[in-house]
């Protein structure tokens, strides 16, 4: 019986054979590159070409590396440019340097020549951000007064590993402050002389209480006292109408905000409203027609570059249209949306907007990421407790499945652009109708509507360190 033929087997290559085997092949056109760039040159872009790190291969980095060089050297033409590389990824920095060294090397190949800002032509501004399922690199890149040019890559981010935490890093705290039979909209806790005051807004009218008795401690559970003792606390002091020519949509929404050089300011759809300066005469409310943008996060509650974010709220319906003003980074417009949510990080804020279709959309400046399937309700806020990443999201109506009315809300992280609970759900007796950030950040007011008699519950949402 003839035996089978033999398969041959070969030996991996020896690392100083691959090095004369390159050189033979791009020796002589390297070398008439190198002339006049200097030998270090050469000897970076053997080191980086040659031996890439076993990990940049392996994790795909090296591949999307020579697209998005290619990509580059199409749109800038050969030259010098200065690249600079911003990480909005969960990537470490270990990878972000094995990036910029395998970008760099794919560039000079190309003949994009990597040097000092100083002796430049051009700059390529390289963002290094993600999706869930997805690291997403975006280039872009300006030469003079000509128009920007954008080129962008992507490749699969590896499986996460489930979080495992011994607790949640916070407890959500709740108090009732007020309830009464007719809507509220927003509410806010102030200190004035004489006393602490509530401010309850109502489609009419703003409420101004004032403190009768000290405010009971909340309990991690719900509710810290009964409703009749809550409102007992209060004694209504004023009554402020709001007076507007449009008419109300039926399903209305309103925000209340603290201000520093008088009290508050009211923003409803197609109205705006402030107080006067003086905290010593009477208060006045003075309204008027105005379609100006609404704030989405209180001044100065977050790190300075949020720029005081607005948006367009549509005056006859009960969501933002999406428009921003100014834009967040390179980002000017969004989907329409109920809520929206600032989350700040090291070198710039994530924001978070509660679409109108469900959906959940992530915005850092860069790329806009949208989220489906998160069973969340339409209202979202940013509290800053130092706890845990520092700031957390709270969210309505998590993971209700439709077993109950009763809506619950929770904490969540959002680390890699994937949510975590952060908090054990706290649970009301009916539905959140709003949920509003304070404007000091550090809380939050949720307007419950109860489901067995359809009054209507004002809560402050506090945080705290978990054990």
């Amino acid at each position: 019986m003839n035996s089978p033929p033999s398969t041959p087997r070969y030996n991996q290559p020896i690392p100083h054979m691959r090095e004369r085997e390159f050189m033979r092949q791009f020796g002589p056109k390297l070398s008439r590159k190198a002339s006049g760039l200097g030998v270090g040159w050469l000897t970076s872009f053997l080191l980086a070409t040659v031996f890439l790190p076993s990990s940049l291969s392996a994790s795909g980095f090296g591949d999307a590396a020579r697209q998005l060089a290619h990509k580059i050297s199409a749109a800038s033409g050969p030259g010098a440019f200065e690249v600079a590389i911003t990480n909005r990824s969960s990537l470490d920095e270990k990878s972000v340097r094995e990036v910029r060294s395998a970008l760099e090397a794919e560039l000079e190949v190309q003949g994009v020549h990597t040097i000092k800002a100083e002796q430049a032509t051009g700059t390529v501004e390289v963002i290094l951000s993600e999706s869930l399922r997805d690291y997403v690199w975006t280039a872009e890149i300006n030469i003079g007064s000509d128009e920007k040019k954008v080129a962008m890559v992507s490749l699969p981010r590896p499986p996460a590993e489930a979080p495992f935490a011994a607790a949640f890093p916070v407890v959500l705290k709740t108090t009732l402050l007020l309830s009464q039979e007719r809507p509220m909209l927003d509410a806010a806790l102030v200190d004035m002389p004489g006393g602490a005051r509530l401010i309850i807004l109502e489609a009419g009218a703003v409420l101004v209480y004032r403190q009768g008795t000290s405010l009971g401690s909340a309990n991690a559970t719900g509710v810290s006292n009964s409703a009749a003792n809550s409102v007992g606390r209060w004694q209504l002091e004023a009554s402020l109408p709001i007076a507007h020519s449009r008419p109300f949509p039926r399903d209305l929404r309103g925000r209340l905000l603290l201000r520093r050089d008088h009290l508050f300011d009211v923003y409803l759809p197609g109205t705006f409203c402030r107080t006067n300066s003086s905290a010593a005469a009477p208060l006045v409310l003075t309204c008027g027609d105005s379609d100006d943008p609404w704030p989405l996060a209180p001044l100065g509650s977050l790190t300075p570059d949020d720029n005081g974010v607005r948006a367009f709220f549509a005056s006859k319906r009960n969501f933002f249209t999406g428009a921003l003003s100014p834009a967040i980074g390179k980002v000017p417009n969004v989907p329409s949306f109920y809520s929206s949510a600032a989350l700040p990080r090291s070198n710039y804020t994530l924001w978070v907007f509660a679409a109108a279709d469900g959906s959940l959309h992530l915005v850092d400046g860069i790329t806009d990421q949208a989220i489906r399937g998160v069973n969340w309700g339409s209202d979202v806020a940013a509290v800053h407790s130092g706890c845990g990443a520092g700031t957390q999201l709270l969210t309505s109506d998590v993971d209700k499945r439709g077993e109950t009315e009763n809506d619950d809300l929770r904490a969540f992280e959002i680390p890699d652009r994937d949510p975590v609970a952060a908090s054990a759900a706290v649970e009301f007796d009916g539905q959140i109708v709003a949920l509003w950030p304070e404007s000091g950040g550090t809380g939050a007011i949720a307007i419950v509507k109860r489901m067995d008699t359809g009054w209507y519950e004002a809560y402050r949402i506090s945080v705290s360190c978990g054990n």
